[in-house]
């Protein structure tokens, strides 16, 4: 009687592993960046070579919030409201616009050289804003 019971090699095929592989997604914080109310997210993909596509980008609200207790005033204080995510790629340039229109007018702007950078985001600054 054989009460441990064996265990069998379930790793399956080497095919089967890269498939599994190749569906992995990995996630990385590649920044963060001060938005403009009422503007959307759009990126440009030169890397492109049969043509340059602009695409708006797809931001979802976090609807979490960060509570912090403050001591001197015994109250809760709410922090990181209204967090946007967005998924991108690495590869385009990201600026922000009203609309398509002004999207495509600002990327013609910059490929006849009136502006320098086409990426119009800021940095957030880790040690936030000092008015002093």
């Amino acid at each position: 009687m054989k009460i441990i019971p064996e265990i069998f090699n379930q790793k399956g095929s080497k095919t089967e592993q890269e498939l599994v592989e190749n569906e992995k997604q990995e996630y990385k914080l590649i920044g963060r960046y001060l938005r403009t109310r009422g503007l959307k997210l759009f990126a440009y993909r030169p890397y492109l070579s049969i043509s340059d596509e602009l695409v708006e980008v797809v931001t979802t609200e976090l609807n979490s919030i960060n509570l912090i207790v403050d001591s001197e005033k015994q109250e809760l204080i709410a922090k990181d409201l209204g967090v946007e995510r967005a998924d991108i790629n690495s590869k385009d340039i990201h600026f922000e616009a009203l609309n398509m229109k002004n999207a495509k007018r600002r990327l013609e702007k910059f490929k006849q050289g009136k502006i320098q950078e086409l990426c119009n985001l800021r940095i957030a600054s880790p040690n936030g804003i000092s008015f002093y």
